[in-house]
């Protein structure tokens, strides 16, 4: 599928919307998760290389490519049916003699993609490097509904878990860092703590267990001097004033359903990028012209001060249009 753009790779360009400096010469694109179905339809083979995953970010229109460490700290996923009532992690007993992936496979980490992308990133790009779910992982591991009861039963417990998960993840963005050095660009953390209409867990659990260790993330990026993005679904009013002290700079993926983006803008644009709001259900099943419509819209309301990235309003699954991403993309290099 060839899209009908003039790829200008520019690492300045999405940097100056993360970092609120004005306007470019038009909304760079962000996104972090796309389909690799999606990504060989752009590139016109089976995506297998690093250079094939360079490709993709170039000619789909990114000033940047996107990295993920491969780590497998998962012993229960969402495919698995328990992880709303209890999981596998249930007591401390469990916690303490059982071998879990986060202890055992920390110096198993896969970095050999961003290796091989800081090798040959071309001119003018800079890698996005992301990580996640220190929060979404603890509960998953202990069953939502169990993980609930024990914050009051067992708390103990529950910090502990999220210590060791916070320290794991934390470790993997320092190699990281060590790794690629100023080849990174930015650094996005991503984990969910939010639904429709408001947070997970009280805000108080979250400023005591999981904003610390984004804290200590973030910490990393501003010793890059680069800018630091978080994705979480879900209404997030409660927690922004947590999210300037943190040292965020950017919000993804500003759900549609969750919070009126416009909104968002008019109280907190002056403090946090926007990233995202291009609903996914509409890039799935709606017509390309429904697509530039919207995104038309998005950057005369959200992006007239540059402040604003084109993307999707969570990530790009392989349901998604391939025909509509083009739209999304080529209505972006529209420009303002």
């Amino acid at each position: 599928m060839k899209l009908n753009i003039k790829p200008e790779p520019d690492f300045e360009r999405i940097k100056k919307a993360l970092l609120l400096q004005g306007r470019s010469d038009r909304p760079p694109l962000g996104e972090f998760s796309i389909a690799k179905s999606i990504k060989e339809a752009i590139i016109g083979r089976p995506l297998v290389t690093a250079d094939d995953e360079i490709e993709f970010w170039i000619k789909a229109g990114y000033d940047y490519i996107h990295v993920r460490p491969h780590y497998q700290f998962d012993a229960v996923t969402h495919a698995d049916g328990n992880i709303e009532g209890v999981g596998v992690l249930q007591t401390w007993q469990d916690l303490r003699e059982k071998d879990w992936p986060w202890r055992t496979e920390i110096d198993s980490v896969d970095y050999s993609l961003l290796e091989a992308v800081s090798k040959r990133l071309p001119q003018d790009m800079k890698i996005i490097m992301s990580t996640g779910d220190i929060f979404t992982r603890a509960w998953t591991h202990m069953g939502y509904t169990h993980f609930c009861i024990s914050l009051f039963e067992q708390p103990d417990l529950v910090a502990e878990l999220m210590r060791e998960q916070g320290e794991a993840i934390y470790e993997v963005n320092r190699r990281a860092v060590e790794i690629a050095g100023d080849r990174i660009g930015a650094i996005w953390y991503t984990d969910d703590i939010a639904f429709n209409s408001g947070l997970l867990v009280q805000p108080e659990f979250l400023r005591e267990h999981l904003f610390p260790w984004m804290k200590k993330i973030a910490a990393l990026a501003q010793e890059l001097n680069v800018p630091f993005l978080y994705h979480t679904d879900g209404n997030l009013w409660e927690v922004f004033d947590d999210f300037v002290e943190i040292g965020i700079n950017a919000i993804h993926p500003l759900e549609p359903k969750s919070m009126d983006a416009e909104e968002v803008k008019a109280k907190r644009g002056h403090q946090f990028c926007l990233i995202g709001n291009i609903d996914v259900d509409l890039l799935s099943r709606g017509t390309p012209e429904q697509v530039r419509q919207l995104v038309r819209d998005r950057i005369e309301k959200l992006g007239y001060d540059g402040g604003y990235c084109v993307g999707s309003s969570n990530t790009i699954p392989d349901y998604v249009n391939p025909l509509n991403y083009a739209a999304m993309i080529e209505e972006a290099f529209r420009g303002y």
